[in-house]
């Protein structure tokens, strides 16, 4: 066994040396990148001030309404104010005078409070420590202008010379407000010439801002004052921050939407790399709940360039507040050494300058009712429709094909699931009543799960080789299932017949990010062009994606640099394509982004489980039934295999099964994969009674929207469907009642419908 081991250490050595080489040169080849590529334009489609009427008035304004809303703001200072005409309730951008008597802040922490905007700022790129400001305490000179729709909200900064405008208009029941970006300014850095002609950086005129912040404070409720609510954050699939909690927390909550951008990192020093291992938003949304009213805000635009910060009462202020962050200039390391990794920190030269918008919807109710309001966004704006409510549910499987054991003497296979065995796992589920199912095999491809990206054909032929999938694929149609390949068109391990800089995902300095890691935009797309008459030769049902939509980043390369916001967009069209290809596609990916019509969520959003948090909510999966298919979770994963069960159920989905022919012991020094107990001949029976038990839930919910959903006591909960179907999931210890009906312990239950 030593020997083995050390057979193994040495080689690990060798391969990492190698490996080291390739790195060197890479870097050599690359020295001389520019370090600041502009990815964004001038906005020429923002019509200039000039060219609009200026209102006159001061104080609190009425400049639009409908038989929804009234739209209201303040000519003095910018704030606005939204009353729902129905409920006759108000919303505001900063708090009132009664809230601010009780404050004891600051006086910039009062301003930053009462302004609509505020923001921070260096007065040099290269400075560390970021200040806060705002239009309050930089004087603002506010000037409001009549558009076609709505209105213009103009702020000149006195203090520090800036400029910001947001417009605002009403639509339905809803709040549009976008931020023009060519109406977002900052000086910079400005330098000065002394009469000796010395130049030097005049930090009284510079200002480099960093970040700002629209309507920090809209909602913002004291705990002091009695009022009842929460801060819903998307963490996760959603959670909440009670106004009443006693909790003690002493930080904010801060995520990025879509995970940090790691074209930022460099991949020397923790401090940036650490960035991969911070909270992610899977879903641009957050809201207010207040004495039973709601405000949910959208992220409609510039989301990939954006953050979402929450605070309780008593960490910054003595405020309840939630709002949107969004990135001015990125903050990076230029590295000076590439050897050590030293460098500095600074920010871009250039501005993130493009589109933002956010939708404030209003309404009554609970987080529930603002998952309905995102479902109906959702299905206007991503084009995503109804599933049809017949059908049978499918069983999940994932099989296991193989992975590769590296020894000094050679690579030995290992293969866990033959095609062949694979069909025979098929069979047995057939013959023993399991209905539909849908299968995605994984490590099926050259070295198993040690796939070498993008060198995936032909399949293993341990394995059965081309002919022996084109066989699977064929049993399987004949039994009423369909066959997944696990793939991933992002990842990069092997360079042959590629070209490290032309084909990769650059950093902000220029180099190949993480050393070429990652597949830019185009070559994912014509790779998967260049397989995709392979996957069809095979006989598939399509793909189980793992990389596209997963993670989104910056392109900095010089030749072909692309937004944040364009490979969002790019990936999203690629997964269209994908679905559209083979009529469905399995997603690994959450994001709101990659959400498109045909695909199945095999994972949900996993939760950071911050202390500041009081209560996990499924807001997203009651927002996604009956527009998406979602998975929550494989059962051979599963710590709590029967809790973690019901929790699925009770947020309205199913549940994936892992298997292999072989044991997992047999993968005990395999390179990559690891599996805990996945043996078909251990499994199958529970796997079988799980699912049956499942069926009849799935089928009485396929296609239906959630539109209730209710925790009757600690472990109990009530979910309800819009055909009237009712499921109690009663995942205590002890037999629960409602309404004369019992479901017993650890089980679920459904309800006739009502």
């Amino acid at each position: 066994m030593f020997k083995k081991k050390l057979l193994k250490v040495l080689l690990t050595v060798a391969v990492l040396a190698a490996v080291a080489g390739i790195v060197l040169g890479i870097r050599f080849l690359n020295r001389g990148r520019n370090v600041d590529i502009n990815l964004y334009q001038a906005d020429e489609g923002t019509v200039p001030n000039e060219a609009l009427t200026a209102l006159q008035g001061e104080g609190l304004q009425l400049v639009d309404e409908n038989d929804a809303l009234q739209l209201w703001v303040n000519f003095d200072d910018g704030n606005l104010q939204v009353v729902n005409r129905e409920t006759g309730y108000v919303w505001r951008s900063a708090p009132t005078e009664e809230e601010m008597a009780l404050e004891k802040s600051n006086k910039l922490w009062m301003n930053n409070l009462r302004a609509p905007i505020m923001f921070t700022y260096v007065q040099e790129a290269s400075a560390a420590n970021t200040k806060y400001s705002n239009t309050l305490t930089e004087e603002a000179a506010v000037t409001v202008y009549q558009l076609e729709k709505g209105v213009r909200v103009f702020f000149d900064l006195q203090v520090h010379r800036l400029t910001f405008a947001y417009e605002a208009c009403l639509d339905g029941s809803s709040l549009r407000v976008s931020v023009p970006a060519g109406l977002v300014t900052d000086p910079g850095e400005v330098y000065k010439t002394s009469s000796s002609g010395r130049v030097s950086l005049d930090k009284d005129a510079s200002c480099v801002m960093a970040e700002f912040y629209l309507f920090p404070n809209f909602g913002a409720t004291r705990s002091d004052m009695g009022l009842q609510g929460a801060l819903l954050v998307p963490d996760g699939n959603g959670a909440l921050i009670d106004f009443s909690s006693k909790k003690y927390v002493n930080s904010q909550y801060v995520a990025s939407v879509y995970g940090p951008d790691l074209s930022l990192s460099n991949g020397y020093d923790s401090t940036l790399r650490a960035e991969m291992n911070k909270t992610r938003v899977a879903f641009p949304a957050y809201g207010v709940i207040r004495e039973g009213n709601t405000l949910l805000a959208i992220l409609d635009a510039g989301e990939t360039q954006a953050d979402i910060v929450a605070s309780r009462a008593g960490v910054q202020t003595g405020f309840n507040t939630v709002g949107v962050r969004y990135t001015y200039r990125a903050k990076y390391k230029v590295i000076t050494n590439s050897s050590t990794g030293d460098g500095y920190l600074r920010y871009t030269s250039f501005a993130v300058s493009e589109p933002r918008q956010v939708l404030y919807r209003f309404g009554t109710g609970s987080y529930v009712e603002m998952a309905g309001q995102y479902r109906e966004y959702l299905r206007a704006t991503a084009g995503l429709t109804p599933l049809p409510q017949d059908g049978t549910p499918a069983l999940q499987l994932n099989l296991i094909g193989g992975d590769r054991e590296s020894g000094m003497l050679g690579d030995a296979f290992i293969p866990m699931t033959t095609f062949r065995q694979a069909g025979d796992i098929l069979a047995w589920f057939h013959e023993n009543g399991a209905g539909a199912m849908d299968v995605t095999y994984s490590g099926w491809a050259k070295r198993g799960e040690s796939v070498e990206y993008p060198d995936r054909f032909p399949p293993a032929g341990e394995l059965g080789g081309s002919g022996g999938l084109r066989a699977l694929t064929e049993k399987a149609a004949s039994l009423g299932a369909r066959i997944y390949l696990r793939d991933n068109h992002l990842r990069i391990q092997r360079t042959q017949g590629l070209s490290i800089g032309g084909d990769t995902v650059h950093n902000i300095q220029g180099y190949p990010l993480f050393d070429g890691a990652f597949a830019n935009s185009a070559f994912m797309a014509s790779g998967y062009e260049r397989s995709l008459s392979e996957y069809r030769s095979l006989g598939i049902a399509g793909l189980q994606e793992e990389g596209v939509g997963a993670l989104a980043m910056t392109d900095y390369a010089a030749d072909s640099a692309m937004s944040r916001r364009d490979v969002c967009e790019a990936q999203r069209a690629l997964l269209q394509r994908m679905a559209q290809d083979f009529g469905s596609l399995r997603l690994a990916s959450g994001s709101a982004y990659a959400l498109v019509s045909g695909a199945t969520l095999t994972e949900m959003p996993g939760s950071s489980w911050l202390t500041m948090l009081d209560e996990q909510v499924p807001f997203y999966p009651l927002a996604l039934h009956g527009l998406v298919e979602y998975l929550c979770g494989d059962y051979m994963d599963f710590y709590e295999q029967r809790s973690q069960l019901l929790q699925a159920v009770a947020l309205g989905g199913s549940v994936s099964f892992t298997l292999s022919w072989e044991g997992t012991e047999k993968l005990a020094y395999a390179d990559t994969a690891a599996y805990y107990s996945t043996a078909f001949a251990l499994w199958r029976e529970d796997v079988l009674r799980v699912w049956q038990e499942l069926v009849p839930y799935l089928a009485a919910t396929r296609g239906q929207a959630i539109v209730a959903y209710e925790t009757l006591a600690p472990g109990v909960t009530l979910t309800g469907y819009g055909n009237g179907v009712q499921v109690l999931v009663n995942n205590t210890d002890r037999e629960y009642l409602l309404n004369g009906e019992a479901v017993a312990a650890r089980s679920f239950r459904l309800l006739e419908r009502r």
